[in-house]
């Protein structure tokens, strides 16, 4: 499996779970985590080249765009496995990238 993921939440439990299998099939894994000790893991897996982590909401823009950026930078997005985040209900193909409202 070669590529690019983001992982929600990716730092412990099952995202991490998520991430460790998609980095041991061959692909990059960009982790975003509320919790930057939830990180921590990453330095020292056999697989670090291709991981890396964000910290911070998924749900906000900045988040999100920094944590696609350093995926496409690895290789050709493949993949976003929302784990942990809240967004808002909207299709990803038709929906604009910024909402009016959230209500």
């Amino acid at each position: 499996m070669s590529g690019s993921y983001v992982v929600t939440g990716g730092g412990r439990g099952v995202g991490r779970a998520i991430a460790e299998r998609l980095v041991a099939d061959g692909g990059s894994v960009v982790v975003i985590e509320m919790d930057e000790a939830a990180l921590r893991w990453i330095p020292g897996h056999p697989a670090a080249v291709r991981l890396s982590g964000v910290t911070g909401s998924a749900a906000d823009e900045r988040t999100a765009e920094a944590a696609a950026d350093l995926a496409e930078a690895a290789a050709p997005l493949a993949g976003w496995v929302n784990n942990a985040a809240l967004f808002r209900d909207a299709a990803l193909h038709t929906a604009p990238p910024r909402p009016r409202s959230w209500s």
